[in-house]
Parts: structure tokens; C-alpha cells; sequence
């Protein structure tokens, strides 16, 4: 079975259902996905902030504890010509670019669980292209499959949305770095295991 993410979006990527009971999954192409963006904005006095317009808005709490926006404004001293209010120029793009690097933090997977655990619904599964399927926070299914486990980073940047039309943004967001690879796996590359029965269903 292939698998394909949804892309950007709220929603869980499908439905497994096992036992007579529905699981929302993940599905991650790969390690080099983002999970988890929020948005940042900017403003003279407060300077940059997580946005209550992001889609994932309710992670915001999460990224309080671990401080990292004092660290976004610590290193990000000058003001964005994104936040000007005028109409942004290639210059401008080029400009922010050059003035606001990528800040990173070495992160635990636990919060790629975390944040999965407050979407709503919860996702407790993921499937990772080329590494398989994991629990996150609780095998709620009791598929005795392993627990997502691994580093990250937790990463601040700009990043461009359509270089013609000068649309960019600064966000925050997790991307993992390693993890082990699960015994396993959804497609069952690499001799993996399917990690469900047979007469489960996948939507």
C-alpha cells in the first residue's frame, strides 16, 4: 500500500480502521518534512510574536514553555520590510532574507507528539517514508508497533511563498532529524512488518 500526504492542511492525511474502531494517521513523505508551522507577526513594541491566525494555533502554548521566541527576538534585532505595510519589492524580500537567518534549536520528538496530541481530533500514528510506522504518546490501538523517537530542530525562518508576486513569511517550525527506524511500516519496505491486520481498512 502507498500512502500520500495531504499537505498542508488541518485534517489527519486518512483513517485507519482496526478492531471495529476509527484512528486518524499521519503520513510524512520523509525526515525532511515540517511539522508544526505557526506563523509569526510583528509589531513595534511587542516585535516578533506567534500569530493567533495560524492553523496551528493551538501549539502556541507548547512553544511558550520552551521559550524559543525570546531567542527569535534576541537574534532578530532589526525591523522586517515584510511589516512595512507597503507593497514589498524584490528588494524587500532580498533584504529580510539577508537580515533574518535561520535560528535553530536542538529538539526530542516529544514535541512532534505533543503537538499531534493537540490537534483535534488527536493523531497518536504516523508513517514516515523510508523509517515506517510509529505510536505517538499512546499505542491506543495496541499495535505493539514502536514509539516515535528521535532529535530535531526547532527552526525560525523566512520562507518564500511565490518569488514573483514577492509573497513570503516568517514561521516557526519543527523538522526532525533522525529517528530509528520502526520494525514497522505501511508500504513494508525494507522488510518491515504491516503494522495492522489484513482486514483493517485505510482511508
Amino acid at each position: 500500500m502507498e500512502l500520500v500526504s495531504a499537505g498542508a492542511t488541518d485534517m489527519p492525511d486518512g483513517y485507519f480502521r482496526h478492531d471495529e474502531r476509527t484512528y486518524p494517521l499521519e503520513i510524512k513523505k520523509d525526515l525532511s518534512a515540517d511539522f508544526a508551522q505557526i506563523e509569526l507577526a510583528w509589531n513595534v513594541r511587542s516585535k516578533f510574536l506567534y500569530s493567533d491566525r495560524s492553523k496551528n494555533a493551538e501549539f502556541i502554548s507548547v512553544l511558550e514553555k520552551e521559550r524559543f521566541l525570546d531567542e527569535i527576538n534576541e537574534k532578530w534585532t532589526d525591523s522586517p520590510k515584510k511589516f512595512s505595510g507597503k507593497q514589498l519589492t524584490q528588494y524587500d524580500r532580498s533584504w529580510d532574507q539577508d537580515h533574518f537567518q535561520d535560528i535553530k534549536r536542538e529538539i526530542d520528538a516529544v514535541l512532534v507528539e505533543q503537538f499531534y496530541s493537540l490537534k483535534n481530533p488527536p493523531i497518536n500514528y504516523i508513517q514516515i517514508g523510508g523509517k515506517g510506522f510509529f505510536y505517538m504518546s499512546s499505542d491506543i490501538a495496541r499495535l505493539n508497533v514502536p514509539r516515535l523517537k528521535g532529535k530535531g530542530i526547532l527552526r525560525a525562518r523566512l520562507k518564500t511563498r511565490d518569488s514573483r508576486e514577492n509573497k513570503y513569511g516568517f514561521l516557526v517550525a519543527i523538522k526532525l532529524r533522525r529517528t530509528i527506524s520502526s520494525t514497522h511500516d505501511v508500504e513494508e519496505k525494507d522488510g518491515r512488518k504491516f503494522p495492522f491486520s489484513r482486514n483493517a481498512t485505510y482511508f
